[in-house]
């Protein structure tokens, strides 16, 4: 799977491939890097947590290694300092069946040029 090229799909690509690479890495500051200081993070447990220190959490809880390849459905903006997203993602895990979701993602510009996830949903398609 690949992003789809639209104007607002551009302007979220940078923080969702660092995202994408930092989960294929094992690399939890780089997955952190993605989202805001103050983003909300709903994965596919029952709690969600606020910060990057969540996201840390969730995804130094899950089994490595793990990869995820995503397709941006629909991307919009909201402003200039915002673009909400749609995702087609599947996670895959070594030795165990792949996970297919989709995203519900909310980014927002932070203290610098480029847009941040700040808010993450993910569902998962049975």
């Amino acid at each position: 799977m690949t992003a789809q090229v639209t104007p607002s799909a551009a302007r979220i690509a940078s923080a969702l491939s660092r995202w994408q690479q930092g989960i294929g890495d094992g690399d939890l500051d780089r997955i952190a890097s993605a989202f805001t200081a103050d983003a909300l993070f709903q994965g596919l447990r029952p709690h969600h947590s606020i910060g990057r220190s969540g996201v840390v959490a969730y995804y130094d809880s899950q089994p490595v290694p793990l990869t995820v390849e995503y397709d941006v459905l629909r991307a919009h903006d909201l402003g200039d300092d915002a673009v909400v997203a749609y995702l087609a993602a599947v996670f895959h895990l070594e030795g165990r069946d792949d996970i297919a979701t989709h995203l519900t993602l909310v980014f927002e510009r932070e203290d610098d040029d480029e847009l941040l996830i700040s808010h993450y949903h993910v569902s998962r398609v049975d």
